[in-house]
């Protein structure tokens, strides 16, 4: 029988492939389509039909002029897309806003209302380095959450997005830090797409900083060999002693890596030196000797 007599008689069989194969199209799709967002909930529509636009303006809060425009579509499909805009911006109603309804509005928007929801991370967040600072100072610049969970577009910090946004949101405030780290291996591997490689967060914490000074900080010295196992289940007191944030050209951060630094540097400059020398010389003699014209070839 040809495989065309099989065709004609079992059309069952071509039908239920054919059913099969669609099945199969929208179940791909769905792999590779995002669902649609859903749509933003009626009082935060209302605040978008002013807030929707870089017309809507700025305003000065602590000095510091902020633009009042939010990008709707990123709200819209961040976890907070269907909460109503005064979930965190209490007092506010739909039109001009009073300066009673503005008062302190910043603040609130910024610590109060993440503790609404959020009440296990803010506890942590108020006992850290962190929140000790900002909450204890008036004009303190240490962040507030949505400093570093950028509320209108908010990444869920379990994500490899987020991750990544880590380096920059730390260096905003840890420049210094920030460059030793990426001297690292840890950060070199990091930027070369060694995604599961130590972040900052990572050793330090997120809502629970501590100083190294504390006894209860992850890099303290006590739990540092606890802390790195988490990733280097061998790790020990040795292991556990690597130097991540050293500048190498700073005597005062570590004298014996200074010293390698030099060293290494004085190496390398007395290779080159005499690998200079060496070629200069090489040329000079073939030259003279009549190497380089036309009639020795």
């Amino acid at each position: 029988m040809t495989w065309a007599h099989g065709i004609v008689r079992h059309p069952a069989t071509i039908v239920a492939r054919g059913v099969a194969l669609v099945a199969w199209a929208f179940f791909a799709a769905s792999l590779t389509c995002a669902p649609p967002a859903a749509a933003l909930p009626e009082g935060a529509q209302e605040c978008a039909a002013c807030h929707n636009s870089e017309n809507t303006g700025t305003v000065v809060v602590e000095g510091e002029r902020r633009s009042l425009a939010v990008d709707v579509a990123a709200y819209e499909v961040s976890p907070h897309g269907q909460l109503d805009c005064t979930a965190c911006h209490h007092g506010f109603e739909a039109g001009p806003h009073t300066a009673a309804q503005t008062e302190g509005w910043l603040r609130t928007a910024r610590v109060d209302a993440c503790a609404n929801c959020h009440a296990d991370q803010s506890t942590m967040y108020e006992g850290s380095f962190h929140g000790t600072l900002a909450l204890g100072e008036e004009d303190g610049a240490a962040p507030f959450c949505a400093d570093c969970h950028v509320p209108h577009d908010i990444m869920p910090p379990d994500t490899l997005a987020f991750r990544r946004s880590s380096l920059d949101l730390c260096a905003g405030c840890h420049g210094g830090r920030s460059d030793s780290y990426l001297d690292s291996y840890h950060g070199k591997a990091f930027l070369l797409g060694k995604d599961d490689a130590a972040t900052c967060i990572d050793c330090h914490g997120g809502h629970r900083i501590l100083p190294a000074s504390d006894p209860e900080s992850p890099i303290a010295d006590g739990n540092r060999v606890e802390m790195c196992a988490e990733c280097h289940p061998e790790a020990n007191a040795n292991f556990a002693g690597f130097l991540v944030h050293v500048d190498p050209k700073d005597p005062t951060d570590s004298f014996w890596v200074f010293i390698f630094w030099l060293a290494y540097v004085l190496l390398i400059a007395a290779v080159f030196t005499f690998g200079g020398i060496h070629t200069v010389m090489y040329i000079y003699r073939g030259i003279k000797d009549g190497l380089y014209g036309r009639k020795r070839h």
